[in-house]
């Protein structure tokens, strides 16, 4: 399997007129090579990809966990061996990655006497297209994220603060051998207006009149990520008509997915037009467009390649996973955002399976 994915990034090579690519990313290199320890905070590692070797370069705390269970054919040393490799490879022009920063540039560049270019996302392409190991942990996390929030549904009482609500969540997820793909955004009233929350201890009132609810769980290094509104009992006619506005454009988004289909007559979906779609009808309703993505691919991260937004090149392919998560954001009223995750393969599959 990793042996398979390096070849398909060293044919990317001559495709992007790079005669090396400098993988600096540890989630990509953990893609390549099945290695996953490598602090994704820190430079720990860097992989050097050229059309006839692959090495490996770190520290002497990972050198001898590392070689043990590496791809075979792939190189490993020490960080001071980097910059004399580099060099000896002969390489002219080297591709760096999105991440690699503006200090590492320069120190390269001195370093070695090279050219260094950025590059596509080559590898995030790559990791875009699932397959069945991928997709299987993709759905062990679904099913971990619909078990969690069942539970919470039961336990969501008044005077409860979002802390707490976010805490249970992230309890349940941890008890049943998941880990969190994110820190759970728990949001109240007025609140769930802003799209990105910032979990608080507000407590839960009698005035309130939406519940947000957006969380993920990482099972095996693969990622889930849901977004349920709840409206409570004291919810106005207008907090109602968002939800079910929000309710169908997500809707209409998967039904345009359905029927554009993926086989020998349509191998690809549009995803910029998937958004349309969804903004079409919130406009249709008198609402403002999404201020985020329709949605995004999921896997070893939460929010990976691809996006699907009015902006986006992108083309929904078989075995690509990603969310649809349209959202209206009244500023002192309150919001709704409603996202699942989906497996486009013959047909669309919804994964994470919570009642809305």
């Amino acid at each position: 399997m990793f042996e398979q994915r390096l070849r398909l990034v060293r044919k990317s090579l001559s495709e992007d007129k790079i005669d090396a690519l400098l993988v600096s990313s540890a989630v990509n290199i953990a893609y390549l090579t099945g290695y996953s320890n490598f602090s994704t905070r820190e430079r720990e590692a860097y992989l050097f990809v050229t059309e006839s070797s692959v090495s490996l370069f770190t520290d002497g705390r990972y050198i001898e966990g590392v070689r043990s269970i590496l791809p075979k054919g792939l190189k490993v040393f020490l960080y001071t061996e980097l910059f004399k490799k580099i060099r000896s490879s002969k390489a002219k022009r080297v591709g760096v990655e999105q991440n690699f920063t503006l200090s590492e540039l320069k120190k390269f560049k001195r370093k070695t006497g090279l050219n260094f270019t950025l590059t596509e996302p080559l590898v995030e392409k790559l990791r875009a297209v699932k397959d069945d190991k991928e997709i299987k942990n993709i759905r062990l996390a679904c099913k971990l994220t619909d078990k969690t929030y069942s539970d919470v549904l039961e336990n969501i009482r008044m005077n409860i603060t979002e802390k707490e609500l976010a805490w249970r969540i992230e309890r349940l997820i941890k008890e049943n051998g998941g880990e969190l793909a994110f820190e759970p955004i728990v949001a109240f009233g007025s609140s769930s207006a802003i799209p990105h929350h910032q979990t608080s201890n507000k407590k839960l009132i009698n005035s309130d009149q939406f519940v947000l609810l957006d969380f993920g769980v990482k099972v095996n290094g693969y990622c889930s990520d849901m977004t349920r509104t709840l409206l409570t009992k004291n919810a106005t006619n207008k907090a109602r008509k968002i939800y079910e506005t929000v309710r169908v454009a997500q809707q209409k988004a998967i039904e345009y997915i359905s029927t554009s289909g993926v086989g020998p007559d349509s191998p690809e979906v549009d995803a910029s037009k998937t958004a349309k779609v969804a903004n079409d009808y919130l406009a249709s309703k008198g609402f403002e467009k999404i201020p985020h993505g329709l949605g995004h691919g999921i896997g070893l991260e939460v929010h990976e390649e691809l996006r699907l937004s009015p902006k986006s090149k992108n083309k929904l392919v078989k075995n690509n996973v990603f969310t649809i998560e349209p959202g209206i954001y009244i500023p002192g009223f309150g919001g709704v955002r409603i996202e699942d995750d989906f497996l486009l393969s013959d047909n669309l599959e919804q994964l994470t399976k919570s009642p809305k």
